[in-house]
């Protein structure tokens, strides 16, 4: 029995099968308990220690060799589990390699969109560019087809004459006659701008005779102040005395610069201009009566009596181009001439302005025998700026 569960345990090692160790351990325990049966049988005492130390020998190298065993195997599974281990970071960094290639495609996709976007948006654009010429085009097309034949009231037939009259006769009067008009208008108000200011040109002579009297009424020896001792009063009162006497002459001349730079000349505006002017203009506003009438027979249900209408304000039209009415270069010169003589208009009424203050700096006893401020004159002079003040301001409305 020995022998054979010692050939059986060999057996099993060299095998390579894994014997449980409860199964050793029964085997083991079933042995002993045969051996006692036996020595008792037997009573061979060095045989059966003998036996029992083969037994315990044989269990000892079954159990080394199942140890060995299994740290070979836990050293194959921790080997494989290190593969594992590395074969899964191997698949990590492929993974993201595969997402980084994702969104770099991703990223340069997106930009490829955009200008494809881009471009597709462009060529939209032409597309309907293209497509609304087109329209136009036919929409021209129809019209042109339609203004060979049309029934204004669906009773009689238009012609293309009575259209092209009614067309001619529009576009005339709302450029060449609208244009003209405006410009003589602009001509006649400039031109009686630069009169009024001619009339107003005698008004500084008085300024300037009052500032005579500032200084005494002799202007070979005038005198401004209150001929002071003091050094400093003495130089106040030469400037002041200087810039009087400045003033006073400009005053002087400006009757004589208004005079000239408010005259018109006579090239831009003279009687036969404005009598031509007047001529145009009466020609034209009975011609855009002629027209608005047209305009209001469009609801009339014979076309024949719009046609003659429009026939009859294009031989009006064809009047009025012989007459050559142009008058935007007599405008032009009459504008100028007005601009020049308000500049020197508004310097003579800053001098005027100027010379109250000079009068006040220089007037004293000097001047009291030349000026006679009674209530009389101090009334008569309020309702002399009472009436200019009145005059200038209807001449602004």
């Amino acid at each position: 029995i020995l022998k054979f569960v010692f050939t059986l345990i060999q057996s099993l090692v060299t095998m390579g099968g894994r014997l449980p160790l409860a199964v050793i351990a029964g085997l083991l325990i079933y042995m002993t308990g045969s051996l006692s049966n036996h020595i008792q049988e037997d009573d061979p005492t060095h045989l059966a220690v003998n036996n029992v130390r083969n037994v315990r020998s044989a269990l000892k190298e079954a159990i080394v060799e199942n140890k060995k065993k299994d740290g070979k195997s836990s050293k194959k599974g921790k080997g494989n589990q290190n593969g594992r281990q590395r074969n899964n970071k191997k698949k990590n960094i492929r993974r993201k390699k595969k997402i980084d290639k994702i969104k770099n495609a991703k990223k340069s996709g997106s930009k490829n969109k955009i200008r494809k976007g881009k471009k597709e948006k462009n060529e939209k654009t032409k597309i309907m560019q293209r497509r609304r010429k087109q329209k136009k085009k036919d929409k021209k097309n129809n019209k042109d087809q339609s203004r060979q034949t049309q029934t204004c009231s669906g009773i009689t037939e238009v012609d293309t004459t009575c259209l092209e009259n009614a067309r001619f006769v529009l576009v005339f009067e709302a450029n060449q006659v609208t244009n003209y008009l405006k410009q003589s208008k602009i001509l006649i108000r400039h031109d009686k701008q630069t009169s009024n200011k001619q009339g107003k040109k005698g008004e500084f002579e008085e300024a300037a005779r009052h500032m005579l009297w500032a200084v005494g009424g002799n202007i070979s020896d005038p005198k401004c102040g209150s001929n002071d001792t003091s050094l400093l009063t003495r130089a106040k009162e030469t400037r002041d005395l200087q810039s009087t006497l400045s003033n006073y002459e400009k005053l002087l001349n400006c009757s004589a610069k208004i005079q000239e730079a408010c005259t018109t000349p006579t090239k831009s505006y003279n009687v036969t201009i404005a009598a031509k002017i007047k001529t145009c203009n009466d020609t034209m506003e009975k011609f855009k009566d002629e027209v608005a009438k047209c305009i209001d027979l469009k609801d009339a249900k014979n076309s024949i009596t719009q046609c003659a209408c429009w026939n009859k304000a294009k031989v009006a039209m064809d009047e009025i181009k012989k007459l050559k009415c142009q008058t935007k270069a007599n405008q032009v010169g009459v504008t100028n001439s007005k601009k020049a003589c308000v500049k020197v208009f508004i310097d003579c009424k800053k001098m005027e302005d100027a010379s109250v203050e000079l009068i006040y700096k220089c007037m004293d006893d000097h001047s009291m025998r030349l000026i006679n401020q009674t209530a009389e004159s101090l009334h008569s002079g309020v309702m002399k700026d009472t009436a200019k003040l009145l005059a200038e301001a209807e001449e602004k409305n």
